[in-house]
């Protein structure tokens, strides 16, 4: 990668940035997601003890939807706000990619990690393979960050956007949980055998790697159009 394209990224990168410290709405709505899933799962569980794939699955199911909630938005709000056709003079698509899903993989890591320290904490779950339930879960936001960012990417100029990324991200979301789920069920104790739980986590490596790559030559193809 040559000068000029780091440029661009780290540009892009920036910008997102400042936007997202001037109005704070993604973090905030992050933030207050995750807070109020937390309460409602620790007070539906008071006083009994769930099974670790129930917990595993709870816990996708917080990221996912604080994932999809707050992801979009940074392709969604070129269109609303009339900025893509500067962005389009000023950058090239592969560039504009790169640095979005970049700022979503920070704020999707950053809200993961803050979710599982409140949600394990609430529910006094114990981890018993620390480094398979770190591999999943920022395998998981890596992959979680490329499929919704493409999704708002291809949607982005659509009139419907928002529904029509929620209906692109379905069948794009549906395998990455069922081995996110997977592998974080091991990682917490459930089942005799780590080799399903590593399993897990390179489907979730391959499947980060997959949208990743192929991401910004599918968002080249619509961006120019």
């Amino acid at each position: 990668m040559n000068y000029s394209w780091r440029a661009e990224i780290l540009a892009i990168f920036r910008k997102e940035w400042r936007t997202e410290m001037r109005s704070m709405s993604g973090l905030v709505t992050a933030f207050l997601f995750s807070v109020v899933t937390v309460y409602a799962i620790s007070f539906a569980a008071l006083n009994s003890k769930l099974p670790k794939t129930v917990i595993a699955g709870m816990l996708w199911v917080a990221l996912l939807f604080s994932a999809a909630s707050s992801l979009p938005r940074t392709f969604l709000s070129e269109e609303e706000h009339g900025t893509a056709d500067l962005l389009r003079l000023v950058a090239r698509a592969h560039a504009v990619f790169w640095g979005k899903a970049l700022f979503n993989i920070f704020q999707c890591v950053a809200t993961s990690v803050m979710l599982s320290i409140l949600y394990l904490g609430f529910t006094s779950t114990p981890v018993a393979i620390p480094w398979l339930f770190a591999v999943s879960l920022v395998a998981g936001c890596l992959s979680l960050a490329g499929a919704v960012t493409l999704c708002g990417a291809i949607a982005s100029q659509a009139s419907n956007r928002s529904m029509l990324a929620a209906a692109i991200a379905v069948p794009l979301l549906l395998p990455l949980v069922a081995l996110g789920v997977s592998g974080m069920r091991v990682s917490l104790g459930d089942g005799t055998m780590a080799s399903g739980g590593t399993a897990s986590a390179i489907g979730l490596i391959g499947y980060a790697v997959a949208t990743l790559a192929t991401g910004p030559y599918i968002f080249a193809a619509v961006w120019k159009t």
